[in-house]
Order: C-alpha cells, then structure tokens, then sequence
C-alpha cells in the first residue's frame, strides 16, 4: 500500500512537470520571431576588434523579450548602405534607433513613438579652432563622417560619390577612428553622434582639453523604431511594449548603461 501512495504521488509530479513543459513549450512556440535589422551605430550597434557585436539595440533587444512572450526578436546585421535593399528582401522587419526621414520616406514602413532623442556634432582641435565660428562653414575643410549616414550639412544625402565631390570628406565605419583623426591632426573637424562622443570623453578624458566641440548640432533627430507596415508587430504594439519597458523600469536601466540622461 505504501509502495503504491509513493507512486501515486510521483506519477501525479509526472504528470504536472509534464503539462508545465507542454505550457511552457507552447508559449515560445507561439511567440512570433521578430528579425531587427541594425548597423554600426554607436553606441546602438557596436563591434569590438574581436568582432562582437553589442550595444543598445542588442541590450532592448534583450529587455523586450524579457518582458513578454508574444514576439521574440533577433538581430540581423547589416550596413548602413544596405539596410533598405535587406529590408526590402525581408531579411529584417524592423530597426530600432531609426528615423524615417534617413531614406525611408518612400517605403512600405511605419514608426512607433519618439523614445530616445539625439543628434551629431562637429569637433576640431581647439589648437586649430579658436572660437565656435569655426564651425559655421565646412566646404573649406577637410571632414572626417561615417559611411552611409544622412548629414544636414549634406542636405541628408548619403551617397558617397556626392558627397566625395561636394566636400574634402573622408568616409569611414569608425566613429572612435574619425575622432583620431581629428585629435592627430590628419582632418580638420569630424562629425559625431553625441551620445558616442558623450560615452567617448568618458573613457578618454584628456581628450575633452584637447577638442573644441560645436555648440550647434549638425542634425538633432528623433529615434524611433521602424516597423514593417501590416506585420502582425505593429508601431502601436511596439508603443504598448515601450511603455512596459518604462513602466517595470528597464528602460531607465538601459539608459543609465550608457551615461544616457532623460
């Protein structure tokens, strides 16, 4: 009879850890994959000399599949030049830290909320640059800016071949190289993200005494996520989970990550 009470009671621990797997297996099954396009965007996406990838698409990429079981979200990585021919092949259905008006205007794609504000800066030596009017104008100056990126001293036109023949502009996919450059003394000025250029004077402190940073942005935008428009994830979806992310107090946690202030 004992023998049998002691049976009974596995058989029935058995049977429950078997219908927690079947619950547990059915809600992952059931969450719908989500690819996220990004690029070299520090401090977004980020690659170190080994390769790695991080940065803080990867880090709300984490945090969102964290919080809910719908949607599990991979990375894809692509370049900033090829990330509109990617998502047209459906290699990603959205991108996080974008801005529709980076060369989406005319694509099938919608945004969520503004969740993150930013923009660019130029920096010069202050040996070099006396005063902030260094800045008013660029066509005299050699520029050291990232490929692919969308500059308002451009007029928003990244291609590289007019951007070669409109300014002594040299392109590159280093944010930290193009700031070298500067303090070197090989390019006059280079135009930065200022959440990078925040992050890097962090880490490099004596290079603060040696730059004289605008005043004035370059560009100051509003990311957003861009979303595949009639996907089951939509931007109001993803405003619903960006809310969450507040609201349990991840988002403040990846913001204090990057040094990032609200």
């Amino acid at each position: 009879m004992k023998v049998k009470v002691i049976w009974n009671v596995m058989l029935r621990k058995i049977i429950k850890t078997y219908i927690f797997l079947l619950l547990f297996v059915g809600n992952f099954s059931a969450a719908e994959e989500v690819n996220v396009g990004g690029y070299i965007f520090p401090p977004f996406v980020q690659q170190d000399d080994k390769g790695k990838i991080s940065g803080m698409t990867l880090d709300l990429i984490d945090a969102l599949n964290k919080i809910q079981n719908d949607y599990h979200f991979n990375f894809v990585l692509t370049s900033s030049r090829r990330r509109y021919l990617a998502f047209e092949q459906g290699k990603f259905s959205a991108l996080f830290f974008e801005n529709l008006l980076w060369g989406w205007q005319k694509t099938h794609i919608e945004a969520t909320k503004v969740f993150l504000e930013g923009g660019e800066v130029f920096i010069a030596l202050k040996s070099k640059a006396k005063t902030q009017h260094y800045f008013n104008t660029v066509k005299d100056k050699s520029i050291a800016a990232m490929l692919g990126y969308h500059y308002n001293f451009a007029g928003l036109n990244s291609d590289p071949h007019f951007l070669r023949a409109m300014f002594d502009i040299h392109l590159s996919t280093d944010e930290e190289n193009n700031i070298q450059l500067v303090l070197l003394g090989k390019m006059d000025i280079a135009i930065v993200t200022k959440l990078y250029l925040d992050r890097f004077l962090l880490k490099n402190p004596a290079a603060k005494s040696e730059l004289l940073i605008s005043e004035k942005m370059d560009q100051a935008y509003n990311h957003t996520i861009l979303i595949k428009k009639n996907s089951n994830l939509s931007a109001s979806k993803m405003n619903m989970l960006l809310d969450k992310l507040v609201q349990t107090g991840e988002y403040d946690k990846l913001l204090q990550k990057y040094s990032i202030k609200k």
